[in-house]
């Protein structure tokens, strides 16, 4: 039996579990920024292809700004809160008005649906200032 439950943890260990991180490289929680202004996104443990390529273990970015519910099932909606990167990139230029706003980023597989186990990055505050 003890060998059975060591062999169930390593074989579903992989499903419930993810080293995979997403970040902001340039900017951090608290940070004020005159826009329009460079972000960068950051990925490790997977790697980053285009919406729609059947590549396993990649996925591609997604920003949301001011977004308090995510469905983790179904897929990312694109809006103005909700900005998709199905072209693979990996910074952007953003443009946002005077205010402070809740940036995170969601990797996408390619449907645009959230990884299981979600990669997602701590949500953090900035300021834009002009």
């Amino acid at each position: 039996m003890k060998y059975f439950i060591i062999y169930l943890t390593l074989v579903l260990s992989p499903l419930t579990f993810s080293d995979a991180k997403v970040y902001f490289i340039n900017i951090k929680d608290g940070d004020q920024v005159k826009s329009p202004f460079l972000l960068q996104f950051g990925l490790s443990g997977k790697g980053v292809a285009p919406a729609g390529t059947n590549r396993e273990n990649t996925g591609h970015h997604h920003l949301l700004i001011d977004v308090d519910k995510i469905d983790f099932k179904t897929p990312i909606p694109s809006s103005e809160n909700h900005i998709h990167f199905g072209g693979g990139q990996t910074e952007s230029i953003i443009e946002l008005t005077p205010g402070t706003y809740s940036l995170q980023l969601v990797l996408g597989d390619m449907s645009h649906i959230p990884h299981n186990p979600a990669v997602i990055s701590s949500k953090i505050s900035v300021t834009v200032i002009q």
